[in-house]
């Protein structure tokens, strides 16, 4: 039964080498926050998650001082529960953003560890159909220069490659 042992998080801002713009706002650089859980077997499971143009270190913290204590000792392989565990702690700071990012992080480096724990890719642990290829959902379409769609990234993300493609607006 694996056990987690213990969880350390990450806060990292990007600069971006131009600024982006969205419909209603101007990103210069980009904020992510990162886990990962280890278990008692040494096993270790990652996640990640965009946080935002600002504010990487609100989801550390979340993660740090709210989520991750409901994590240690617990078995890895109660994802549901830990994830309803982490849910149920969090009325108090608000069941929106920064938090929720933590618990999706927290909840996809708990799939990566148990995946790994079996000794299986992640798709597979999760019951992927296929063997040569998992779908991709891409979501972007920002502007650089006056508000422009940049066309190279229509094309590179082109519905060809992608069956589900979202420009942001």
């Amino acid at each position: 039964m694996p056990i987690i042992e213990s969880v350390s998080v990450a806060a990292v801002a990007v600069p971006l080498d131009k600024a982006t713009s969205f419909s209603a706002r101007t990103v210069s650089e980009c904020h992510y926050c990162l886990v990962k859980v280890r278990g008692k077997d040494d096993n270790e499971g990652i996640g990640f998650c965009y946080v935002g143009s600002a504010g990487g270190d609100i989801a550390k913290i979340a993660v740090e001082q709210l989520l991750a204590p409901k994590l240690i000792g617990q078995n890895s392989h109660r994802s549901e529960g830990l994830w309803m565990d982490m849910y149920n702690e969090s009325i108090l700071q608000g069941r929106a953003g920064a938090v929720m990012r933590g618990i999706s992080i927290l909840d996809t480096a708990l799939w990566d560890l148990n995946a790994r724990a079996a000794k299986l890719p992640l798709h597979h642990y999760l019951g992927s159909v296929v063997d040569d290829r998992v779908p991709a959902y891409a979501s972007g379409g920002y502007y650089l220069d006056g508000k422009t769609l940049q066309p190279s990234w229509a094309r590179r993300w082109s519905p060809t490659s992608n069956r589900a493609l979202r420009p942001s607006k």
